[in-house]
C-alpha cells in the first residue's frame, strides 16, 4: 500500500449534502475489534506526518473539480482520526487548513472512538474549521452489551458512549452513531432487525436526554475477509442480511423519528457473497431506491417496493 495514497476516498450523498470521504493510511488500530478487515490494509508501523499530508494533497487533487459541491468532509483511518500517535496532530492541522478551500463545508465528521473525545480538544477544532457543525462518527455497533464487547471486541461500554453524547450536547456538535444490522454470527434475520431497530432506539432517547443532534449509520453486516469474526459465521452458516431487511429496519428506525444513512460497501473488504449487495432481492432498482433514501430520507420508496 502506497503512503501516500488514502485506503479508500470516495463521494457520496450523505442526508442531501454532497460528502467527500476519506480514510487515510495510518497504523493499523491496537483495539482489533473482531468483525474488522481494515487491519489488513493499514500499516504495522507509524506513518511519517508529511507521508499523510501527501495524502492529503492526493485526495483534494483529484477531487479539485468537486471541492466547491462539498457541504461535509467525512475523515477518518482505521481507528480514530483524533488518535495522535496514529494520525499526528500536524498532519491533522494541515488537513484542516487544507478544508479551507472547500467554501460550501458545512458538516466536519471525524470517526473516532469516544476514549479520543476530549473536550478542549473539540473546542479547539471547532474554531480552526470552516465548518459550521463537527459532528463525530462513532462506531456503538449494538445495544446487546455481549455482544458488543465479547463476539465483536469492541472494547466500549455504555457509559463511555453516553460520556461522548453528553459531552457533544455540551459542545454543540453532532454524532453520528454506526449500528450494524445482524452482527450477531448466531442472528436470525427477524432478529437482527428487531436488535437493530432497539440499538438507534437507545441512542435516540440518549441523545435526546443531553440535546444531543444525532444520525443513525446504518451498516449490514458484511463477513470480512480474514477477520475473526468471519470464521466464526463460517462455522455457523451466517448469511449476511437481505436488502428487503435493510429497508424495513430503516423503516423502523424513521418511525422513531431519527436520520438514517444506510451504508452498503464493504470497501472491497468482503469474502465472495458476503455482504448485502449478493441479497436476495439486490438489484439496480434497490441499489437506486437506497441511495435515493439517503438523500431525501423518504421511506415511501422503500414501502412500495416490499410491497411488490
Amino acid at each position: 500500500m502506497s503512503e501516500i495514497v488514502p485506503i479508500y476516498h470516495g463521494r457520496r450523498n450523505f442526508l442531501g449534502s454532497e460528502d467527500l470521504v476519506i480514510s487515510f493510511y495510518t497504523e493499523k488500530c491496537q483495539y482489533r475489534c473482531s468483525f474488522c478487515g481494515l487491519p489488513e490494509r493499514s500499516s504495522n508501523r507509524p506513518v511519517n506526518p508529511q507521508r499523510i499530508r501527501d495524502q492529503v494533497d492526493t485526495v483534494f487533487d483529484i477531487y479539485t473539480d468537486w471541492l466547491p459541491t462539498f457541504g461535509q468532509l467525512s475523515v477518518g483511518n482505521e481507528g480514530s482520526i483524533l488518535d495522535g500517535k496514529r494520525f499526528p496532530p500536524e498532519a491533522f492541522d494541515y488537513l484542516i487548513d487544507k478544508s479551507r478551500i472547500m467554501p460550501s463545508l458545512r458538516v466536519l465528521s471525524l470517526e473516532t472512538r469516544p476514549e479520543y473525545a476530549r473536550e478542549d480538544r473539540l473546542r479547539e477544532i471547532m474554531d480552526s474549521s470552516t465548518a459550521e457543525k463537527l459532528d463525530l462518527t462513532v462506531g456503538f455497533e449494538t445495544l446487546d452489551d455481549d455482544l458488543r464487547n465479547r463476539v465483536l471486541n469492541k472494547h466500549m461500554s455504555r457509559q463511555l458512549f453516553e460520556d461522548v453524547i453528553k459531552l457533544l450536547g455540551k459542545i454543540g456538535a453532532r454524532l453520528t452513531s454506526y449500528v450494524m444490522l445482524k452482527p450477531g454470527p448466531n442472528m436470525t434475520d427477524e432478529e437482527g432487525i428487531k436488535e437493530a431497530v432497539q440499538t438507534a432506539q437507545y441512542i435516540g432517547e440518549k441523545c435526546s436526554k443531553e440535546n444531543t443532534e444525532c444520525v443513525i449509520y446504518l451498516n449490514p453486516t458484511y463477513v470480512a475477509r480474514d477477520s475473526r469474526l468471519a470464521h466464526q459465521m463460517k462455522e455457523t452458516g451466517y448469511r449476511p442480511p437481505k436488502i428487503h431487511d435493510v429497508m424495513r429496519t430503516v423503516i423502523g428506525i424513521k418511525n422513531l423519528g431519527l436520520p438514517v444513512y444506510v451504508g452498503l460497501s464493504s470497501e472491497g473488504l468482503s469474502i465472495a457473497d458476503g455482504d448485502v449487495r449478493s441479497s436476495e432481492g439486490f438489484d439496480r432498482k434497490a441499489k437506486r431506491a437506497v441511495k435515493k433514501f439517503n438523500r431525501d430520507q423518504d421511506v415511501s420508496i422503500f414501502q412500495g417496493i416490499l410491497r411488490v
